[in-house]
C-alpha cells in the first residue's frame, strides 16, 4: 500500500507525537502479527488525531461503524471523560475477540460497547 507523505515525514511526527499507550501499542503489534489484513489498522498517527478531535470538541459520545480490531475505538476511549460512551460496530467475531482482549486490559474499556452483527 503507497503511504501518502514520505516516510521521513511519517518518522518525524511519530517522532514528535504523543506516544501511544501501552495497552494501543500491545493491540496494533498484536493485529499485524496475527491478522490476515493487518493495514485496516489506525496508526498512532491517525491514533491521536482522532484522539485530538475528540479533544478538541469536547467528545462524550462516539459512535464508530467499523472497528477492525478496536485500535482506533480504544484511542478515542482514553480521551472520553469518565462518564464518556463509545458504541462500536463490527462484524467480524474474530476481530471482535482480539478487541475485546484488549479493551478488558485498558481502564478505559468499560466505556467501550461492541454490537456485533
Amino acid at each position: 500500500m503507497k503511504n501518502l507523505v514520505l516516510p521521513e515525514i511519517e518518522e518525524y511526527a511519530e517522532a514528535h507525537s504523543s506516544l501511544e499507550s501501552e495497552v494501543c501499542r500491545a493491540l496494533r503489534e498484536e493485529t499485524y502479527r496475527t491478522m490476515a489484513i493487518p493495514h485496516m489498522v489506525v496508526g498512532p498517527l491517525e491514533g491521536a488525531f482522532l484522539k485530538m478531535m475528540a479533544q478538541l470538541v469536547g467528545a462524550t459520545r462516539v459512535l464508530e461503524i467499523g472497528m477492525f480490531t478496536g485500535y482506533s475505538a480504544l484511542c478515542l476511549a482514553e480521551v472520553l471523560p469518565d462518564e464518556g460512551r463509545l458504541i462500536t460496530c463490527e462484524i467480524d467475531p474474530d476481530s471482535v475477540a482480539v478487541a475485546r482482549r484488549y479493551f478488558a486490559k485498558s481502564p478505559h474499556g468499560k466505556k467501550i460497547d461492541i454490537r456485533v452483527g
